[in-house]
């Protein structure tokens, strides 16, 4: 029976490691992190004991201290140290003679006599090491603060059986027999149920199972069954314990213990995402050409022309549309009338040469692309990332195509970059991050497209400015912005003591004279 345990103990071991290389393996060829860093779990426990053997047995205690690590998300590695104390004494009136128990004592007067009834008190000192397997990790409808589990394993034990008779004891474990088995291997197995209160504490109900190997299995009750049996031959220890567990490490570096994760958790968030947004409708309410979910002007005029986001168009932007202005280009700086069309004073010559270059000197004067005045106001697309990275996904490489455009056919314009984040981190490692995003953006446009690296202002916000009103994964939160520089300052890299944060792609090597 002992061969079959501990052969059942080594299969349960050789399939969480070949689980483990396999997990590894598929991470590998999909580049996926399957088993990102995370924090070790120390605990301490207390608790109820019994034994189920020869003699009745009374409740008694015990207490131990344990360390857990993550093999994976759903295999763990335990390891225990535990004292206990087990008591019992026969309550069925049964003597050593009247029920077939052997109850040896070498000090050379036999047993404690013919009408003793059995008593005893044994001590134990466990150290084992268990695989721990959770239940509810990969169940995407799974409840995040309950983690029911069960476990395996076995260890070695000190042993203490005493024999009691009144104030008189005899110490069976020591001096009892020939063959001594004061210490002793034994195999264990149980089941618990863990209750997460917060990222660092969590506590968890639990009963354990014990059997010692050997001939000590059957004399933790300090009796062994001789002849006609009418108890098991070996006794069972059961320990039903209350566990307080303490994460050990920084949120910001490391995950929770992997058993409270789940890597169904951010493919459940993506999806849920994706549900969340709103069906694609096609209606055009004042038909500008612009559907209502996209069109800034639901109510345009029907035949004025329109831009990309629906807005009536005003070409010489003197306040009336384009479909109304019977002169929809003016000449600048002259008044215009009702209609659209510029009042320009009579005379021979109104308007020569140097009058239309001074007008336009004039009108460019105040439209300062590098300098304090306010800039014009184009509209400047903005990418997104991949959770957790800072490289950029190829969705965004036209994006940067058309910033770059603005940028070679305006050489006097300068770019503030804003990098952003979502908030499923702490703050210091979201403020490194969305600084590695503005970054990545930056070198990608110096380096792609050969634009000098003083044109661009790098500035970062972390979780701030949120487009989206959520505190989990969200990838319209993780982005870069693009626009005019006016009088922005550059923003150095957080010194906060995150060392680095995300993960990114290829380098891009740019101008070096040119400020890269």
């Amino acid at each position: 029976m002992t061969r079959k345990i501990l052969t059942l103990i080594m299969f349960v071991l050789g399939t969480a490691l070949f689980y483990q290389a396999t997990a590894q393996t598929t991470a590998s060829n999909l580049k996926i992190n399957a088993k990102p860093k995370n924090m070790w779990e120390l605990g301490i426990n207390v608790g109820h004991t019994a034994l189920t053997g020869d003699v009745d047995w009374n409740s008694s205690f015990g207490a131990g201290l344990h360390l857990r690590k993550a093999i994976d998300y759903m295999f763990s590695i335990r390891v225990d140290a535990s004292y206990m104390q087990l008591r019992g004494e026969e309550n069925d009136g049964l003597t050593r003679r009247q029920d077939g128990l052997q109850w040896q004592r070498r000090s050379g007067t036999g047993a404690f006599g013919a009408g003793w009834v059995p008593k005893y008190e044994t001590r134990l000192f466990m150290g084992d090491i268990n695989l721990v397997a959770s239940l509810n990790n990969f169940r995407t409808n799974r409840n995040k603060k309950l983690n029911p589990y069960i476990f395996v394993g076995g260890g070695i034990s000190s042993i203490e059986a005493i024999a009691i008779d009144g104030s008189e004891e005899f110490d069976v474990s020591e001096k009892g027999y020939d063959d001594e088995w004061e210490i002793s291997a034994h195999y264990d197995a149980g089941l618990g149920l863990g209750f997460k209160l917060s990222d660092k504490i969590s506590l968890s109900l639990e009963h354990k199972m014990f059997r010692v190997v050997g001939r000590g299995g059957d004399l933790l009750d300090a009796a062994e069954r001789v002849g006609s049996a009418f108890t098991p031959k070996d006794d069972l220890g059961h320990y039903t314990n209350l566990r307080l567990g303490i994460t050990l490490g920084k949120k910001d570096e490391k995950n929770v213990p992997l058993w409270w994760a789940s890597p169904m958790d951010e493919l459940a968030e993506d999806l849920a995402e994706v549900k969340s947004r709103p069906e694609l409708d096609l209606t055009d309410t004042d038909e500008d050409g612009v559907i209502d979910m996209l069109d800034k002007e639901e109510a345009t005029e029907k035949g004025c022309p329109v831009n990309t986001r629906g807005e009536t168009l005003d070409s010489d932007g003197d306040g009336i549309a384009d479909c109304k202005d019977e002169e929809m280009y003016s000449p600048p700086g002259y008044e215009i009338d009702s209609k659209g069309v510029a009042i320009i004073p009579a005379g021979p010559d109104p308007l020569n040469e140097g009058d239309v270059n001074r007008l336009i000197d004039a009108k460019l004067a105040g439209i300062d692309l590098g300098g304090n005045a306010a800039p014009m106001n184009w509209f400047l697309p903005m990418i997104h990332f991949d959770n957790n990275r800072y490289a950029i996904r190829n969705s965004e490489y036209g994006k940067l195509h058309n910033v770059a455009s603005v940028m070679k056919q305006n050489p006097g314009v300068r770019i503030v970059a804003n990098g952003f984040t979502d908030q499923t981190a702490g703050n210091c490692y979201n403020d490194v991050l969305s600084y590695n995003r503005a970054n990545a953006a930056i070198d990608y446009l110096v380096g792609k497209y050969g634009i000098s690296r003083d044109r661009f202002v790098l500035n970062w916000g972390g979780e701030n400015n949120n487009l989206v009103p959520t505190s989990g994964s969200n990838m319209m939160n993780r982005r870069v912005e693009f626009e005019i520089a006016t009088s922005e300052s550059e923003m150095g890299r957080p010194n906060c003591g995150v060392n680095n944060a995300g993960r990114g792609g290829k380098s891009y090597s740019g101008n070096k004279e040119a400020g890269y």
